[in-house]
């Protein structure tokens, strides 16, 4: 992709060195996910399954494995960072919701099943919106190539002799 010619609006394939910190966010986020203990308000009632569930660690872990995931699928193409935190959690909560089997016992399997199914979805997902990125920002520096002119392909020539039966 290094080798495209750069004669779009803007360069952001390989952006000036001076104005790369320009173009970046000024805005401190703070990266760190917290428990989600929330997730069951209005719905049901907290277990054990759901504390777990929605713990800070398996949270961590799932960034851990969304970011694994995207590298694998992608061949090692992307590297990305944490995912958003709200986001994340919304899958979460809506696979939880959908697919949690709540039952008291083997806790660590139904959280691992779960987690699962939340990696199976948001890896596509991510891998699929990086791939979109990757080819915005090809679309974006190049200008577009214009269609090369018709070429006639038929070698019989002749004009239609005009009737006047009408």
């Amino acid at each position: 992709m290094s080798n495209l010619p750069t004669n779009g609006r803007v360069n952001i394939i390989q952006p000036d060195i001076d104005s790369l910190l320009a173009m970046s966010d000024k805005i401190h986020t703070d990266s760190k996910c917290s428990s989600y203990n929330d997730a069951m308000t209005g719905v049901w009632y907290n277990t054990q399954l759901s504390n777990l569930f929605f713990s800070k660690e398996n949270i961590s872990a799932l960034q851990h494995g969304i970011i694994q995931g995207v590298y694998t699928l992608s061949s090692g193409q992307y590297i990305i960072g944490n995912q958003s935190c709200d986001e994340l959690k919304t899958i979460m909560r809506s696979i939880f919701l959908q697919n949690s089997t709540n039952l008291r016992e083997d806790i660590k399997s139904q959280v691992r099943k779960l987690n699962e199914i939340v990696l199976d979805y948001a890896v596509k997902q991510v891998y699929g919106e990086a791939q979109g990125y990757v080819q915005y920002k090809k679309d974006v520096s190049t200008l577009v190539v214009p269609m090369s002119l018709p070429i006639f392909s038929k070698t019989n020539d002749k004009q239609l002799i005009l009737n006047k039966f009408f």
